[in-house]
């Protein structure tokens, strides 16, 4: 495994370590032709940050806590988004242990009832393997114009204390 070590942290700290990372994973140029591109996206709380043995940043998962209604029920969400390896450390299972790092760190820090993730279709297949299933429901989200139903990149979900697989997901605020 390409992992040396991994650092868990809040955004404000570190978000400038994962700018460039970020950067040159989603180009402004790429971003604009993504169907997702007019988002407005929630910033991550924490985020996981995982270094190889010459301490260069190699992975980096975002994780957002959200309390949220599922089936007008209260639920406690540990979002995962912004998943991002440097193209040098693709497929050599950097994101995945990076995944399973950052569910752990939702389900035993934060007490998650469940966790959310938003992937199109072609990362799909990863998260499967990482026991993510996909939700069938509808998702609802807060954008500038007001409470809105999410289509645009399919929902999956892991099971902690729950597992939905349908109903209604409010978000109650931005996706992630």
């Amino acid at each position: 495994m390409m992992i040396d070590h991994v650092e868990i942290r809040d955004d404000d700290i570190a978000r400038e370590q994962a700018a460039s990372l970020l950067r040159a994973a989603w180009p402004p140029e790429a971003v604009a032709k993504l169907p997702w591109r007019g988002v407005s996206w929630a910033k991550p709380d924490r985020r996981l940050l995982a270094f190889n043995r010459d301490n260069e940043l190699i992975c980096h998962v975002g994780i957002v806590l959200r309390d949220a209604t599922w089936d007008g029920r209260s639920v406690k969400i540990g979002g995962i988004g912004g998943v991002t390896t440097r193209e040098d450390s693709r497929r050599r299972g950097a994101a995945g242990a990076a995944m399973r790092r950052a569910t752990q760190e939702i389900q035993e820090t934060y007490k998650a009832d469940f966790g959310l993730l938003f992937c199109e279709a072609r990362n799909a297949p990863l998260y499967t393997r990482l026991g993510w299933r996909p939700f069938k429901g509808d998702v609802l989200i807060m954008q500038p114009c007001g409470h809105v139903r999410f289509d645009i990149i399919d929902p999956f979900v892991f099971d902690l204390e729950i597992g939905p697989r349908t109903g209604v997901l409010d978000l109650c605020g931005p996706p992630w």
